[in-house]
């Protein structure tokens, strides 16, 4: 349904970004721009809705606890293997380094892990930010769980492919191996986020590459703020859930532009 100026009537969500962006200006840049401000928006949804929140928390916090039983672990058992060359003293700092290496480390493996976790909840998040958004259910997709699954093991595919040629090339051309991994990581990044939304409507794979690369500036703006915010610890713990509710905030404005 939609008001006599032909806008789709937004419910709880009041600001205007989903429909004041033009996918017809030219400049790539204002694309790029309008990339960040979609997943930024993600954020203040998330916080201005319980339930969003509440679908959101449940993954974050089997996250965090599971890379602090990863790090206290890895601390527990490193100080049993080195407990008769050192003393107690020694012993327990090098624990407590082991613990802050290891969460350091988590940190980076914070978005497979999150993303692995998330997995069950990432749908119904992207379903209730657009019933929110836009005041009505998103359309059924009409793909089977296992047409479903085989759309999932293709975009895997492609992700794990993409991965294997950069790292090829990062070690023919050492050079040229940090930007193109940037490149490549904002590329997927931006993926993974659309891939939620998108798969609700029942896009196969090739209908979802048409549609990034249709508004190819638009995702990679989208893809390097959610880079961006992966690299900020404790920041990052909300980088999946705003992405997720961003991509489908995105989304919704593509399809009232009949984009998609």
């Amino acid at each position: 349904m939609s008001d006599r100026r032909g806008k789709i009537p937004s419910t709880g969500f009041n600001v205007p970004s989903n429909y004041n962006y033009d996918h017809r200006v030219a400049n790539p840049l204002y694309h790029l721009g309008w990339g960040g401000r979609f997943f930024f928006a993600g954020l203040r949804m998330l916080f201005r809705h319980r339930a969003l929140l509440g679908l959101s928390l449940i993954p974050i916090l089997l996250t965090v606890v599971l890379l602090f039983s990863l790090a206290a672990g890895s601390a527990w058992l490193i100080g049993r293997m080195i407990a008769d060359a050192l003393g107690d003293e020694l012993r327990i700092f090098a624990q407590a380094l082991i613990f802050v290496l290891a969460l350091l480390i988590g940190c980076f493996l914070y978005l497979p892990l999150a993303r692995v976790l998330l997995a069950p909840f990432a749908e119904a998040l992207s379903r209730k930010a657009h019933a929110i958004n836009r005041g009505a259910a998103v359309r059924q997709s009409d793909l089977g769980w296992a047409r479903a699954m085989w759309e999932g093991l293709k975009l895997v595919t492609l992700q794990a492919t993409i991965a294997m040629i950069v790292v090829a090339l990062g070690l023919i051309f050492p050079p040229v191996g940090m930007p193109i991994g940037v490149a490549v990581a904002i590329f997927l990044g931006g993926l993974d986020f659309f891939d939620i939304p998108l798969s609700t409507r029942g896009l196969h794979l090739r209908k979802k590459l048409g549609v990034i690369w249709r508004n190819k500036s638009l995702a990679l703006g989208f893809g390097a703020a959610a880079y961006l915010t992966l690299l900020i610890p404790l920041v990052n713990l909300l980088s999946l859930p705003v992405g997720v509710i961003g991509a489908t905030l995105l989304t919704d404005a593509l399809e009232a532009k009949e984009e998609i």
